[in-house]
């Protein structure tokens, strides 16, 4: 199996890494990168000036193409340049952090694997809960993200056209994750949303806000990917991309 693979951290991302290691076992893996942190930046393209792809030889990779640009572009540019070798599975990740609920609004990470459906090639978007005190055992995770990758690009589990899966890992001590999967619905509870402000100098009418929201106390739901998540279960989500709400006078697509 052929993957190309992206995440939002920036090519020098340990979680890149991490990836590359783990999907290695499976297949031929292609890395196709931003320069830069495109952390929750969400569904950014550039269409209005060029965008700068180098190609350079990268331990642990080899030769990868370095985007500056955003996680969607790098999807586009990896599908559709000119002379591309089409692969079989597009991968995101592994994401310093979660993504869950309505992260799948704003994050890179989830951006990239959704432009890979919209283009019609399966994706899937890999991320790992942070939480103090539990450190990231990279190598030992790799293991983990093998063994679930598998299982979800198995003909048991392929999605139909125009869906990817949304993966998330617990932060657990030494990694030591469940054998399973858990299927899960996506949350749609907002975060914790709170600001700190500061006066700018002798300027009062400028303030400066910083947000001071916690994770760990957003909305959970019933068996919602948050609360299985938080409760130290590998949650696998299936994402579609229709926005459209539900109305009588809607016709169907």
């Amino acid at each position: 199996m052929k993957f190309l693979i992206t995440n939002d951290d920036g090519f020098d991302g340990p979680g890149l890494a991490a990836l590359h290691d783990a999907l290695r076992p499976l297949g031929e893996v292609r890395v196709v990168a931003p320069a830069v942190c495109h952390s929750a930046k969400g569904h950014a393209v550039n269409t209005h000036s060029p965008i700068q792809v180098e190609r350079r030889t990268v331990p642990p990779f080899g030769e990868i193409e370095i985007v500056d640009s955003s996680p969607a572009d790098c999807v586009r540019i990896g599908l559709c340049a000119p002379g591309v070798d089409q692969p079989d599975f597009v991968i995101a990740g592994i994401n310093t952090g979660a993504n869950l609920g309505v992260d799948l609004f704003y994050s890179g990470t989830a951006a990239a694997a959704r432009e890979s459906a919209i283009l019609g090639v399966p994706a899937m978007a890999v991320s790992r809960y942070l939480q103090p005190g539990v450190s990231i055992n990279w190598q030992n995770l790799t293991g983990h993200v093998t063994a679930v990758v598998r299982k979800l690009i198995s003909e048991d589990n392929r999605l139909q056209s125009g869906c990817f899966w949304n993966v998330n890992f617990p932060a657990i001590d030494d990694d030591q994750h469940p054998d399973s999967i858990t299927f899960a619905p996506q949350g749609v509870l907002s975060h914790n949303i709170e600001f700190r402000t500061q006066p700018h100098g002798s300027d009062e009418n400028i303030t400066i806000m910083e947000y001071a929201g916690d994770f760990r106390a957003r909305g959970k739901s019933g068996e919602c990917d948050v609360t299985r998540l938080f409760a130290g279960q590998i949650t696998a989500t299936p994402i579609d991309l229709c926005t459209t709400a539900p109305h009588p006078k809607t016709p169907k697509s």
